[in-house]
C-alpha cells in the first residue's frame, strides 16, 4: 500500500510540474478539477485494492512462484541435457576411437595379407624358374645327345664310306668278321 501512495505522490509531483509548465505558457489548470480526479482515482485504487487485494497479491505471489518452480525445472532440464551431451560426446570420442583401431588393423591386416601374397608369388616365380631351368637342361641335353647320336651316324657312315672306297667288298668282310669276334670273345 505505501508504494501505491508514492506512486500517486509521484504522480501528482509530475502533473503539477506540468501543469506549472502550462502556466508558464499562459495557459491554467483548473486546479480544483484536478485535485478533484486525483482524489477520485485513488478512491478507486483503494477500493479495488481493499476487495481485490488479496486476490491480486495471491495472483501475483503464485505466479511468482510458478515462475520460479518452471526455472528450477528448466535449470534441472539443463543440467540433465549437459550431461546426456557429455555421455553423447564421450561415446562419440569412444567410437571414433574404435574406428581409428579399426581401420589401422584393417591396413596392418591388408599389409600382411599383401606381404604374404608376394611372399607366395616369388616362391611361385622361383618354382617355375627352377622348372624352367631344368626343362631347358633336360632339352639341352636330349638335344646334345641327338646331336652327338647324328654326329656318331655321320661318322659310321663316313667311315664306311671311306672304307669302302679303300677296302674292297671282300676285305672290308673281313673286317667285321674280325670285329665281331673280338666283341664275342671278350
Amino acid at each position: 500500500m505505501g508504494k501505491l501512495v508514492i506512486s500517486l505522490a509521484a504522480l501528482m509531483a509530475v502533473l503539477a510540474a506540468s501543469g506549472h509548465a502550462m502556466a508558464a505558457d499562459e495557459h491554467m489548470l483548473a486546479w480544483d478539477n484536478f485535485a478533484l480526479r486525483v482524489l477520485n482515482v485513488i478512491i478507486f485504487i483503494g477500493i479495488i485494492w481493499y476487495a481485490a487485494g488479496a486476490l491480486i497479491r495471491k495472483f501475483f505471489v503464485g505466479h511468482r512462484e510458478a515462475v520460479a518452480r518452471e526455472m528450477a525445472e528448466l535449470e534441472r532440464l539443463k543440467k540433465e541435457a549437459a550431461e546426456h551431451l557429455a555421455d553423447v560426446e564421450h561415446r562419440v570420442a569412444g567410437v571414433e576411437q574404435e574406428c581409428e583401431k579399426l581401420l589401422a588393423d584393417g591396413r596392418a591386416q591388408a599389409e600382411s595379407l599383401k606381404a604374404a601374397i608376394l611372399a607366395d608369388a616369388e616362391r611361385q616365380a622361383a618354382l617355375i624358374l627352377e622348372q624352367a631351368r631344368r626343362s631347358a637342361e633336360q632339352e639341352g641335353k636330349s638335344e646334345s645327345d641327338a646331336i652327338r647320336a647324328g654326329l656318331a651316324d655321320e661318322i659310321v657312315k663316313a667311315m664306311e664310306q671311306g672304307l669302302l672306297k679303300r677296302l674292297g667288298s671282300a676285305e672290308h668282310q673281313k673286317l667285321i668278321d674280325k670285329s665281331l669276334t673280338k666283341v664275342v670273345l671278350q
